[in-house]
């Protein structure tokens, strides 16, 4: 199969009816332009590649939050066929600029919509906490559903989300600042969380001759509980959770699709 990219879903469309309708993508340009140097190179991905090993070799297989294809790559090429979907046109066309695999389809849209994809897959997975990138359970619960729509009764999805042991103390802490991977400059972080479970994370990168990066991103802070009970209400069974350890920033869950 050759890569191509497929349009989303036309974004005018009942707008007053869906509340996601009018969100950016957390995920723009300022980001877009420090991933790959700055997020990207900090985490590596042997682990998760191990870890969804079993389910996508050979599979079609469906990438929520794909990006700039940091873990698209690799399993691409134990995949038969994957489709990576992000709401952020940059993200993509930083993935487009560094050669996408032959194997592999691009799609921009938003999972907190119905999916504009067709035929179902095998396997789906998210990582980095992609699917937390909503505002209540309720919101999380219907954008599992959509990702459950498109799959094949037994398939996985194996997802990373945020562990609260690792962030609510991100909270209390205050700005952060430390060095960049790449060792160029500087990153603050300044975390907020508010009553409804909302976590702020704002960024401001600044390195040597350039213009200093800002952006934030927000996601829901549930625990793990309150992950599981949204996936069986999305119509998953939960197979598998592997908390973090330590201060590893997410919790590692394999839920199959009810028939």
């Amino acid at each position: 199969m050759s890569q191509h990219t497929i349009p989303a879903a036309d974004p005018a469309a009942d707008r007053t009816a869906d509340p996601t309708a009018d969100r950016a993508a957390q995920y723009g340009a300022a980001v877009a332009s420090v991933y790959d140097s700055m997020i990207a190179s900090a985490m590596p991905t042997g682990a998760d590649v191990e870890r969804l090993r079993p389910y996508v070799t050979g599979a079609r297989v469906l990438e929520v939050g794909v990006g700039t294809g940091r873990v698209a790559v690799p399993v691409a090429a134990l995949a038969a066929e994957l489709v990576g979907v992000d709401n952020s046109g940059p993200m993509l066309e930083r993935f487009r600029a560094k050669g996408v695999p032959a194997n592999v389809t691009l799609v921009q849209a938003d999972f907190r919509r119905p999916l504009p994809l067709t035929g179902r897959f095998g396997a789906a997975y998210a990582t980095m906490g992609s699917l937390a990138c909503v505002e209540s359970c309720e919101e999380l619960t219907a954008a599992l559903a959509h990702v459950r729509e498109v799959l094949e009764p037994g398939a996985t999805l194996s997802m990373e989300y945020y562990a609260t042991a690792a962030y609510r103390p991100l909270a209390q802490a205050g700005p952060v600042t430390m060095p960049t991977p790449n060792g160029t400059g500087t990153a603050t972080f300044t975390t907020t969380l508010d009553d409804a479970d909302l976590l702020t994370m704002a960024t401001r990168v600044e390195e040597e001759d350039r213009p200093p990066v800002e952006f934030a991103e927000r996601i829901l802070l549930v625990g793990r509980e309150e992950v599981t009970g949204c996936l069986r209400r999305a119509g998953f069974e939960v197979e598998r959770v592997t908390p973090a350890e330590g201060p590893a920033p997410y919790d590692w869950y394999v839920a199959r699709a009810a028939a």
